[in-house]
């Protein structure tokens, strides 16, 4: 039963998605009269940060309110956003703690506003892990019929370079997409591996010709996560001396075909561990080096440019280029950091 009725007043919403829901009113519900979203994004719920919520709730109730609607001709209402709250505090009920949640009662979306709004909120909190956001993606997507990463972003709020993530994941089967949706985050294949697993994938059908036509690609990723299981590949991040082997030697035409016999046995191995395979290669500290140097000059010559004193005419030009050298570094950034932390420990790379 819902209780504090006359507490309730209007509430502004003010995260970019005032267009989708714009406002609502505050009330107190129970626990029973909640229904998680049928439509939520998230799909991830991990035991151990729920447990830290679940604890704060008991001690100090839920501090921040969740938002809902009511439910056509019922008297319940479905999460927009909260359902971590709300599960901690189901879980409280059963253990005998009686409670009610603040709650912004808000206009019922449809299901892309809904998903869009939620992306909204959660570009102003924490992030989903990647693979639930690109299938909530996929529904943007194919409901608005809209594909171009621009227009994703100014409805998303997501980044250029996450849209671009998130566009790799969907173009693997769905089999593989739900290994990164496993309840259990110790057995889940962490999104990541997709990412770094896709241009290794990309280069089997020149590299590994014979394992390529016997197996074809969901074969070959078959071995990979089978390696990844088994620790072979001991981080996703490791997928990347695998290409850099690629990329550095490919005007070499000896060197090449060494990489080609290496790669054949290394996915007919499943114990051969990516950088013993890999590592020789490569010469990765010479070009981070040349990077960091550049890095560096650049620093100096914008310090030395005094662009401060910049006058009008030219300051639109240069907040332009400065953007655009943002935008670059940023997915930069995101590419050497990877959006998912490996479930399995990194040696030193």
């Amino acid at each position: 039963m819902t209780s504090r009725k006359n507490d309730r007043r209007p509430i502004s919403q003010d995260l970019n998605a005032g267009s989708v829901i714009a406002t609502g009113e505050l009330t107190y519900l129970s626990p029973s009269d909640i229904r998680p979203s049928q439509n939520n994004p998230r799909h991830l719920f991990d035991p151990e940060p729920l447990q830290q919520l679940k604890e704060s709730i008991r001690q100090h109730g839920v501090l921040v309110p969740i938002i809902v609607y009511k439910l056509k001709a019922q008297d319940k209402y479905s999460i927009i956003d909260g359902e971590r709250r709300f599960r901690c505090c189901l879980d409280l009920l059963r253990e005998g703690h009686s409670l009610e949640i603040p709650a912004n009662v808000v206009a019922a979306p449809n299901k892309i506003a809904g998903i869009l709004y939620m992306f909204s909120i959660h570009n102003y909190r924490e992030q989903w892990e990647l693979m639930p956001t690109a299938l909530s993606l996929k529904v943007v997507m194919s409901e608005l019929t809209e594909t171009d990463t621009k227009s994703l972003k100014r409805l998303t709020g997501l980044s250029e370079p996450q849209i671009e993530r998130c566009k790799i994941l969907l173009t693997f089967p769905e089999r593989f997409q739900n290994l990164s949706l496993d309840i259990d985050p110790v057995s889940r294949i962490p999104s990541n591996f997709w990412i770094e697993a896709h241009p290794v994938l990309n280069y089997c059908p020149e590299y590994a010709p014979d394992l390529f036509k016997r197996l074809g690609r969901d074969g070959i990723t078959d071995i990979l996560v089978d390696k990844y299981r088994k620790k072979a590949i001991r981080s996703v991040i490791h997928f990347r001396r695998i290409v850099e082997a690629i990329e550095v030697n490919e005007d070499d035409k000896e060197v090449s075909k060494a990489i080609r016999r290496r790669l054949q046995e290394y996915l007919n191995d499943i114990s051969y561990e990516t950088r013993r395979a890999f590592d020789e290669f490569v010469m990765d500290n010479r070009r981070v080096r040349s990077a960091i140097e550049a890095c560096a000059q650049f620093r100096t010559r914008l310090d030395r440019s005094k662009l401060a004193h910049v006058v009008d005419a030219d300051r639109e030009e240069l907040t332009v280029a400065l953007r655009d050298v943002l935008e670059y570094v940023t997915g930069l950034l995101q590419n050497l950091e990877g959006t998912d932390a490996p479930t399995i420990e990194e040696e030193d790379i």
